[in-house]
């Protein structure tokens, strides 16, 4: 009977384990101020994938931007005369390629 218990706390561990996927923000065009213009809402992410974000910056304000899963992600910054495009990826939570202005 302990068995039994044991493999059935073991089947839903697994499931809830499962169940937890990682979501993310996706937005196609983010404009100037921050705002989504254009294809917002959220995607989950497969195995592999990580939540991106992706902003240009010209002195230092917001440009444009985009939100997405991806397969491949880089992150960092890559500087360019008085403009700026920086890269996010994260895997550590849902939503954490939110973009703060």
């Amino acid at each position: 009977m302990g068995k039994h218990i044991l493999l059935l706390l073991l089947g839903l561990s697994l499931l809830v384990s499962s169940l937890q996927a990682l979501t993310c923000f996706t937005c196609a065009k983010i404009n100037s101020r921050g705002i989504c213009e254009h294809g917002e809402g959220c995607c989950q992410a497969k195995p592999g994938q990580k939540c991106a974000s992706l902003v240009s910056f010209k002195d230092g304000k917001i440009q444009f931007g985009n939100q997405r899963c991806a397969d491949v992600c880089y992150r960092g910054s890559v500087p360019f005369g008085n403009h700026t495009v920086k890269m996010k990826c994260c895997d550590n939570r849902s939503f954490c390629n939110k973009i703060h202005v």
